[in-house]
């Protein structure tokens, strides 16, 4: 699975994005989404993020709807690289022992 992050001008845009690839692909409800790109709590100029998990044989097809739809494939990550890559080890009043 890869993990594709695109940026749009509008929401407007990304919705239509959203939607397309809920039409075109089998793609889950939850492993694809678009909210504000900003700061929470600060005004944004508009710009949103639609972000997604996409198997890697549709990345190609997908970065096409989303360009075609007005958005920018700002990111394009292995959907491992976005896990947590060490343990906490809790000192040992909190730890099981």
């Amino acid at each position: 699975m890869r993990v594709l992050a695109a940026k749009f001008a509008d929401r407007q845009r990304a919705s239509t994005a959203l939607g397309a690839l809920h039409r075109r692909f089998p793609v889950d409800p939850q492993d694809v989404a678009i909210a504000p790109l900003g700061i929470p709590g600060q005004a944004t100029n508009g710009d949103t993020v639609l972000a997604g998990r996409f198997p890697e044989e549709l990345t190609d097809q997908v970065s096409q709807v989303v360009n075609e739809a007005g958005g920018e494939i700002v990111a394009d990550v292995d959907e491992a690289l976005t896990r947590p890559h060490s343990t906490l080890v809790l000192p040992s009043p909190w730890r099981d022992n």
